[in-house]
This record gives C-alpha cells, sequence and structure tokens, in this order.
C-alpha cells in the first residue's frame, strides 16, 4: 500500500511540471504579445502628405526574464520525481529481499521477538508486538484482539525500525545457538573419544581373543553335523 501512495505522489509532482510548463505556455502567449505600434511617416516629395502606418513590433524583456527561475525550477522538479521513482522501486525491491532472507533465518532458528510499543510509530503500534519466526508482525491490541500482517506490507519506515530493533536481538540468538552447537560438539567428541578406549582394550584383551576362538570352534562344529546330518539322510 506504501508503494502505491509513494507512486501517486510522484505522479502528482509530473502532473504538476506539465501543469506549470502549460500555465507558462499561456503566460507568454498573452504577456509576451508584441506591442504594435502606428508611426506615421511623412513621404518626402510632394505637396499633399500621404502618411503610411508602420506596424513596429516590440518584445517585452521582462517576460524572458521571469521565465529563467521558472525553466530551472521545472528542469529540477522533473530530476527529483525520476530519482525518486528510481529510490522507491530499488528500495521495495530490497524490502522484498530483506524479508525472505529474515524469514529463512528465523524459521531456522524458529525464534520470536517481542517488539516494544515505542518502536512502532502511530498507527500501526499496538501495546503487544511480536516477530514470529515466519516474519510476521503479531499485534494484540487492548482487547486481547490478535491480529497477523507479513513484515513486507508494512511502510518502509515501519520495516526500518523493526529490522533495526530485531538485529541486536538476533546477534544475541545467534551467538547462544552457536554456542550450544559448540556444547553439543564438544560433548560428541569426548564420548567418542572414550568409545574409542574402549574399543581399544577390548580389542587388545586376551579374553577377547579367547572368545573369538571360541566362538569360530562353535561355528565349524555346527556346520560338521550338518554335513553330518546330510550325508545320513
Amino acid at each position: 500500500m506504501h508503494q502505491y501512495v509513494a507512486h501517486g505522489y510522484i505522479q502528482s509532482l509530473l502532473w504538476l511540471r506539465h501543469a506549470l510548463v502549460d500555465i507558462e505556455s499561456k503566460f507568454q502567449n498573452q504577456s509576451g504579445v508584441l506591442l504594435l505600434e502606428k508611426v506615421e511617416v511623412q513621404q518626402q516629395g510632394g505637396d499633399s502628405p500621404n502618411p503610411v502606418t508602420a506596424d513596429i513590433h516590440l518584445n517585452t524583456p521582462t517576460d524572458q526574464a521571469s521565465s529563467g527561475p521558472i525553466d530551472e525550477a521545472l528542469r529540477n522538479l522533473n530530476e527529483e520525481a525520476l530519482q525518486l521513482s528510481e529510490l522507491l522501486d530499488h528500495e521495495e525491491k530490497l524490502i522484498k529481499e530483506l524479508c525472505i532472507l529474515l524469514r529463512q533465518v528465523l524459521g531456522q532458528l524458529k525464534i520470536s521477538f517481542s517488539i516494544q510499543a515505542n518502536v512502532v510509530p502511530q498507527p500501526w503500534r499496538s501495546p503487544r508486538m511480536y516477530l514470529n519466526a515466519e516474519a510476521h508482525v503479531i499485534s494484540i491490541n487492548d482487547k486481547n484482539e490478535v491480529t497477523s500482517k507479513a513484515l513486507e506490507h508494512y511502510p518502509p519506515q515501519v520495516i526500518f525500525n523493526i529490522v533495526s530493533f530485531v538485529l541486536p536481538e538476533l546477534s544475541k540468538s545467534l551467538t547462544a545457538y552457536r554456542q550450544k552447537i559448540s556444547s553439543r560438539i564438544d560433548l560428541f567428541d569426548r564420548i567418542n573419544q572414550e568409545l574409542k578406549n574402549l574399543s581399544k582394550i577390548f580389542g587388545n584383551s586376551p579374553r577377547k581373543s579367547e572368545e573369538d576362538g571360541n566362538i569360530e570352534d562353535g561355528v565349524k562344529k555346527t556346520l560338521m553335523e550338518q554335513q553330518k546330518d546330510q550325508s545320513q539322510s
């Protein structure tokens, strides 16, 4: 919704620019009308003068001078509107990418964050707000009514405030998650080391060799008995 408002603002600027150009054109056509002066020129020679009317067109320099600041303002307005349009489009793409990446990270960590009320401006503020693992903002009002809205559907300034608040908390959560994995790896390493020591002890013991020999003799005896039964049958 905020992008539509921004683009509508740009369209208003462009409309204003064209309107000013039209007004300037009409103003120059009216106030820049060439003055018409009639000058009677006395013909030389002859008794009765034959007046000749000459049309002299004079420009008004004040009109040309006054259009200079307007032209400059229109050029600046056009440039700013184009740059603003490009920036808004780029911002929209970055916000979509940010929300996708944030959703992946939060979903992997399975964490959510409580958002302080002063982080979000009015009218989007609620007494209790949370950013869950799906990157949705959960709002609970005074009547305990719960609403859920995707982060990317908020205005850019609200998204910026929420992300700026969440990032330090996310860093702390990542540190705790790393420490948890590190402790688990240390425990696995210790268990593996002890199991290796036990394996070496059992592998080198005389009892182990004797048991292996007894097992081998038992297998041979069983095979011989099976062969004997088959020959008798």
